[in-house]
């Protein structure tokens, strides 16, 4: 799999597409979200996109509380030429692994996905496990 950067302005659609890509490849390989690094720069857009995959998940595989019909659902049986039971089928299948294994699942922020790669290095950078971060904002 290789990495998949977008880059666009606020309010152009990002989260939109960036959901789409990841839920279209979980429904593919439900077990692929394992291998999937999301990452955004605020707290507020990690929390719009955990929301929006589970959603989304939730909607296509006719689970959705509100009982939505998931806006992805047309272009994905398209896509993967198929119909709606067997679509439906393996996004609940996907639901439910990430659901089950929900620390595998990996939205974040840049900050702390950086702030978990500090920490696992720690020994190696010869840093206490007691560490602080301190951001510099003068610059």
């Amino acid at each position: 799999m290789r990495a998949r950067i977008l880059n666009a302005s606020a309010g152009s659609g990002k989260t939109y597409q960036l959901a789409y890509k990841y839920v279209r490849d979980v429904v593919e390989q439900p077990t692929l979200y394992r291998h999937i690094l999301a990452v955004t720069f605020t707290n507020k857009a990690t929390d719009e996109m955990t929301a929006r995959i589970i959603g989304e998940l939730a909607a296509l595989g006719g689970t959705a509380p509100d009982g939505r019909k998931s806006p992805y659902e047309d272009d994905f049986m398209k896509e993967f030429g198929t119909d709606a039971a067997t679509l439906a089928m393996h996004a609940r299948r996907a639901l439910a692994d990430v659901l089950y294994n929900f620390s595998w699942f990996n939205v974040s922020t840049i900050d702390s996905f950086f702030q978990r790669v500090l920490n696992t290095f720690t020994r190696e950078l010869e840093l206490s496990p007691t560490h602080d971060v301190e951001i510099d904002d003068r610059y």
